[in-house]
């Protein structure tokens, strides 16, 4: 229980502190489309490097098993930002969201809410410390990030 209530208010901490840096970058120029783009791309990219290092661990293939909370933690600090990484206008070129994103709003949003609940089913997993409940909590947000890249991402 100790660890759990520890583990909460540094996940707290963590997204305060990443909406403050959010905010922050957006009052020091960080709004136009380009730039917002940019941000979207590396926060995604941030994801993929977390989902790739608890799969890593769960494979067998390094031994970090005390890094799963950490990147578990970090995944759902990223699910909660990800429904205002897309403001209206962000998409075009250089962008692979399509405009679907704007044009379904609903169906974005609940394809945002099952990632976040996937994202906290993970976290709750790596709280319990059982390597099967987290590989399939992973695989949970696997497929929510899955389902929304089919509807909502450009192929490459």
């Amino acid at each position: 229980m100790k660890r759990t209530i520890k583990i909460f208010a540094k996940s707290t901490i963590m997204a305060i502190g990443l909406a403050l840096v959010a905010t922050t970058a957006g009052a020091d120029g960080l709004t136009s489309v380009e730039n917002a783009i940019k941000y979207r791309k590396s926060v995604m990219n941030a994801l993929g490097g977390h989902m790739g290092s608890i799969a890593r661990i769960a494979n067998g293939e390094v031994e970090y098993t005390e890094h799963i909370l950490g990147h578990s933690t970090a995944i759902n600090a990223i699910a909660s930002m990800t429904a205002n990484i897309f403001p209206r206008g962000s998409g075009g070129s250089n962008s692979r969201a399509k405009d679907e994103v704007w044009q379904d709003t609903a169906k974005f949003d609940e394809a945002v809410k099952a990632f976040q609940s996937a994202a906290a089913n993970l976290l709750q997993a790596a709280n319990s410390g059982e390597k099967d409940a987290v590989g399939a909590a992973l695989s949970g947000v696997g497929k929510s990030c899955g389902t929304c890249h089919k509807t909502f991402r450009k192929p490459n």
